[in-house]
């Protein structure tokens, strides 16, 4: 029977990219194989950039994989096909985690230019609207496969390594959501914020 996680290890790293296993961890606590499959990255520098961040969307089976080229993608495991790149970010050298918001309708990631950046996953016509952030932020380009749609605000002074949202949200009686989520920098500074949004506005 498979949990509601799964545990992913980075097999191979090649000049376009790197090879992902994910195995599922068993109700009788034991790994068993899933998949694998293949990400292709952008060469940079002459070499393949690597895997940093591996996620599973909320209530799906798609899973969030963030890489060295400034790039973050939605994979549909079964297939190895990239449902969605999110880009907008800088992300060439660092360690630094993507993740979900609860529901799984945002992607929230920090950047070595010290921001922290919202990718909404439902809709490049709807986004979210973030507490203390300027419009000016906002940079549209509508296309199915590929989201350079985003809000962005500057967190800390230097690189922002860590930014998650909390596992649970609260919603108001007006139908607002709001959503704690952190942020590390690399010299450790950790900041937390709230996000407020409303779904039913368009």
């Amino acid at each position: 029977k498979r949990s509601d996680y799964f545990l992913e290890a980075v097999v191979s790293t090649q000049s376009t990219g790197g090879n992902v296993t994910i195995l599922f961890l068993t109700a009788k606590n034991t790994f068993e194989y899933y998949t694998s499959f293949n990400i292709q990255t952008r060469v940079l520098r002459g070499q393949g950039c690597k895997i940093t961040n591996f996620v599973e969307r909320p209530g799906t089976k798609n899973v969030l994989i963030t890489s060295c080229d400034s790039r973050i993608r939605l994979i549909d495991p079964e297939t190895g096909q990239v449902i969605c790149k999110y880009k907008g970010y800088f992300h060439q050298q660092s360690i630094i985690r993507s993740g979900f918001s609860h529901d799984g309708k945002l992607i929230i990631a920090g950047d070595e230019k010290s921001f922290c950046y919202f990718w909404d996953t439902e809709t490049h016509n709807s986004l979210p609207s973030l507490s203390n952030v300027s419009a000016k932020h906002l940079k549209r380009q509508l296309r199915r496969d590929k989201n350079d749609c985003y809000y962005r605000f500057r967190s800390h002074k230097v690189r922002v390594t860590c930014a998650t949202f909390a596992p649970e949200a609260l919603t108001d009686r007006e139908g607002f959501i709001k959503e704690l989520f952190v942020t590390a920098d690399q010299s450790g500074r950790i900041k937390f914020f709230l996000n407020i949004r409303n779904d039913m506005i368009s």
